[in-house]
């Protein structure tokens, strides 16, 4: 059995590669003379900037508080379901509003 290597031909066109240069080219210079803003237009990008940092903040803040009372509840819940099983090994009733198990009648 013999391996056979094989070779791919690669067609490179210097065509291709000076065009690429001159759009590489262009878009360096077109970063390189952008021109800074002005005091006005620098205090309003500021001003913009606050308000989405501010605004940020308070989402944080709001899905912080969702999940915390996601997680609260969920707790609850399992504490509920563990006393009411404990309970139930032991022959008792459990009483989610006092918190307490209570013999059975």
């Amino acid at each position: 059995m013999s391996h056979a290597i094989t070779k791919t031909k690669v067609s490179f066109s210097g065509k291709i590669a000076l065009l690429s240069v001159f759009i590489i080219g262009a878009m360096i210079t077109g970063q390189a003379s952008a021109n800074d803003f002005t005091p006005s237009e620098q205090a309003a990008v500021n001003q913009h900037m606050e308000l989405l940092s501010e605004q940020q903040g308070r989402s944080d803040e709001a899905m912080i508080d969702n999940q915390q009372q996601d997680f609260d509840a969920g707790l609850e819940k399992a504490e509920n379901k563990f006393m009411s099983n404990i309970c139930n090994e032991h022959g008792r009733q459990y009483d989610n509003a006092t918190e307490v198990c209570y013999e059975q009648k």
